[in-house]
C-alpha cells in the first residue's frame, strides 16, 4: 500500500511510503502504526485528515493492499 504525506508530515516522513503486507487494515491501524514508527509525528498525524480513493476516510474505513492512503496534515488560518 501506498501512503503519502503533505505538508510539514511530508517534512518528517517523507512523500510516500511504501506498507507492506497482507490483509485489510483500517485507516485508524495504519495511522497508529505510523505514530509507533515516527513518534515525533505523532501530533501532527494524530490531528491529520486521510483520505482514500480522493475522499475524506474516517480511522474506521478499511483498506486494501491496492489501495491509496494520504495523510493531510492539520492547517491552520487566519
Amino acid at each position: 500500500m501506498k501512503i503519502r504525506f503533505y505538508g510539514r508530515l511530508a517534512d518528517a516522513l517523507g512523500r510516500e511510503l511504501e506498507l507492506e503486507g497482507g490483509g485489510q487494515a483500517s485507516v485508524g491501524a495504519i495511522r497508529e502504526t505510523l505514530v509507533e514508527l515516527h513518534p515525533g509525528a505523532a501530533e501532527a498525524l494524530k490531528l491529520s485528515r486521510a483520505c482514500v480513493r480522493n475522499a475524506i476516510a474516517d480511522d474506521r474505513q478499511m483498506l486494501s493492499a491496492q489501495d491509496d492512503l494520504e495523510f493531510l496534515p492539520p492547517v491552520s488560518g487566519g
